[in-house]
């Protein structure tokens, strides 16, 4: 049993809520990001919404909350400063049905009536109730469990940060960021260290440009559009003056790409692979796989839409140019600690 299962089932046994009831499949389901190695992503919107919304009914507002009030209490936990409405308006029902085929009344986020015209939300008390459960237990067993889940991962990430803060050799933090690279290291940490790696290789190039007949020479350089759970459209990096896209996965499923590539209405991107494949074998792989299934016309207009592909042979191979140089080493450091900081919240 992993260790997330472990404590969302010691809580499910002290609140007695049923283990095949959907709040509690639901639950276990979204806090396997606890696991220190978990390669899932720490998505907290839909909890958070959730929680809440069960934290609401728990203090007494059992016909619900506005819309603003509810909305406010979910930037203030720790993480959620940036968390956008999608939650609470169709993002965790869509969700909860998708996954478990649920009537509509035990979707959790159901429409209030506060009587003022004002837009309201409440939690569906038929869901807290599911298999005769005891509603009032049922929603402490929601913030208790998403309390602790806070926890785990406020530790799991201060570790990292800590270990990387503490880093005084070169040789202690080219060994740090090769834990990104391992198969069950956190997609957030991947994609961190890609952008610290990739931002510092492309720095190193010049580019000239001629617009308007004014010729300007500068450095290359990449940024980062948002936090891993931003609505950023599907692009996590922009190289400039380039204008080229970057999105970083850990897939090889085609339709993710095909996705990805409909967000930004099919314009070109390059991709951070998290795989040992050679950007030739990722190409092909990907196009092997659609034409099982998609037209072939179709799938070359797709193929068409990729840019450069870097997986870890070419991350590894810049991190070890990186470690010739004491200066860039010290400067890979300061641009993980940075985004390390911003993208969990503790620069708000």
């Amino acid at each position: 049993m992993t260790d997330s299962s472990i404590f969302v089932k010691k809580e499910a046994e002290r609140y007695h809520v049923h283990n095949d009831s959907v709040i509690h499949q639901y639950i276990t389901r979204k806090t396997k990001a606890s696991e220190r190695d978990s390669k899932a992503r720490r998505s907290l919107g839909n909890l958070y919404a959730l929680y809440v919304l069960c934290k609401d009914y728990l203090n007494g507002n059992e016909t619900g909350s506005t819309f603003t009030d509810l909305m406010a209490n979910m930037k203030s936990m720790p993480f959620g400063a940036k968390l956008q409405n999608h939650p609470l308006d169709n993002r965790l029902n869509d969700e909860v049905r998708r996954q478990y085929g649920v009537s509509d009344n035990i979707l959790p986020v159901q429409p209030a009536d506060l009587g003022d015209g004002r837009k309201a939300r409440k939690i569906s008390v038929a869901l807290l109730s599911e298999k005769g459960m005891n509603p009032k237990e049922t929603a402490a067993y929601v913030v208790a469990t998403i309390d602790k889940y806070i926890q785990i991962i406020d530790d799991n990430q201060t570790a990292y940060l800590n270990e990387i803060e503490a880093a005084t050799t070169d040789k202690d933090i080219v060994n740090l960021v090769k834990k990104a690279f391992e198969y069950n290291s956190d997609a957030r940490l991947f994609e961190i260290i890609s952008f610290a790696l990739l931002h510092l290789h492309f720095k190193q190039t010049q580019v000239t440009l001629t617009f308007k007949g004014v010729t300007k020479t500068e450095n290359l350089c990449l940024y980062r559009t948002g936090r891993t759970n931003a609505n950023d459209g599907g692009i996590d990096f922009v190289l400039k003056p380039l204008g080229e896209f970057f999105q970083v996965t850990e897939t090889l499923d085609f339709k993710k790409y095909f996705l990805d590539f409909d967000k930004i209405n099919r314009y070109q991107l390059s991709f951070v692979i998290k795989t040992d494949l050679n950007s030739d074998e990722v190409r092909n792989q990907i196009s092997t796989n659609a034409h099982k299934t998609l037209d072939a016309n179709l799938v070359e207009k797709y193929v068409s839409l990729f840019g450069n592909i870097y997986t870890l042979i070419e991350l590894k191979n810049i991190l070890d140019c990186v470690n010739e140089s004491h200066e860039l080493i010290v400067q890979l450091k300061e641009i993980i600690i940075n985004c390390f900081k911003l993208e969990y919240g503790l620069l708000d």
